[in-house]
């Protein structure tokens, strides 16, 4: 992690908050005292700019696979919006689920969401 950290040039506390974790679980997790839930490994990944499962990989003592930096060029809008943690979170967990559990959350969601909000277009 730290490699990679340094290679990104990265302090620890923006690591943590791109992982959208606090600086003393990051911490605990370097050290050795606690093991991190699939979600704090998932936002470690992705503030390390590592594929799926790169914690898991370094864990070993293995060097995981980089994932390149997105590219301006990859939107035909422009440069894509800063990811939000909290939605990368959910959305990881989404992922994980059945697809007709995906379904069913979804419809629910739906459901919560104020009058006018559901047909609005990402901008």
């Amino acid at each position: 992690m730290d490699r990679q950290r340094q290679a990104l040039g990265l302090t620890w506390r923006q690591v943590a908050e791109t992982a959208g974790i606090s600086y003393e679980t990051l911490r605990a997790i370097r050290r050795g005292e606690q093991a991190g839930s699939d979600l704090t490994r998932r936002g470690l990944e992705r503030a390390l700019r590592w594929a799926v499962g790169g914690f898991e990989v370094a864990e070993t003592g293995g060097t995981p696979e980089a994932v390149p930096e997105p590219s301006a060029q990859g939107s035909a809008e422009g440069s894509a919006p800063a990811s939000d943690p909290q939605v990368d979170a959910i959305l990881t967990i989404l992922d994980g689920l059945p697809p007709r559990v995906q379904e069913e959350v979804l419809r629910r969601l739906g459901e919560r969401l104020p009058p006018g909000v559901a047909g609005r277009k990402a901008s």
